[in-house]
């Protein structure tokens, strides 16, 4: 008796023989010192642009400071004096003073620029 659920293929597929797997090998590799070498590299930039805002003088980081893009949020500073130091937002420069808001009592302070003795930058 034949089983009637079973039917003959409709399609015969040739299949090659002797058909290997094309292996196609690495092209380059990194080794572990192109990668520290990378990242040396990557820190000397990131020391040499910290560096590059301390070489400037202190009419230059305020200029700096005044004319970052606006899409930037305004730059904490610490502003050292010599009547002191002062943290905050440098808002605006007129002639020879420094318009600063601070975060303690009284909110602005109006520092002459010849009383500048340092700014650094906190953060956003």
């Amino acid at each position: 008796m034949e089983d009637r659920r079973t039917k003959p293929p409709l399609l015969y597929i040739d299949q090659k023989q002797n058909s290997s797997p094309e292996v196609s090998s690495q092209s380059f590799y990194y080794s572990a010192q192109q990668q520290s070498k990378e990242k040396n590299n990557v820190r000397a930039a990131k020391e040499s642009s910290r560096s590059r805002f301390q070489s400037l003088s202190t009419h230059e980081k305020v200029n700096y400071i005044l004319n970052l893009q606006e899409t930037l949020p305004a730059l904490k500073c610490k502003v050292m004096t010599k009547q002191g130091t002062f943290t905050g937002v440098i808002e605006e420069r007129k002639d020879d003073t420094v318009s600063l808001i601070v975060t303690e009592l009284p909110r602005r302070r109006i520092i002459k620029t010849e009383d500048l003795l340092d700014i650094q930058i906190v953060g956003f």
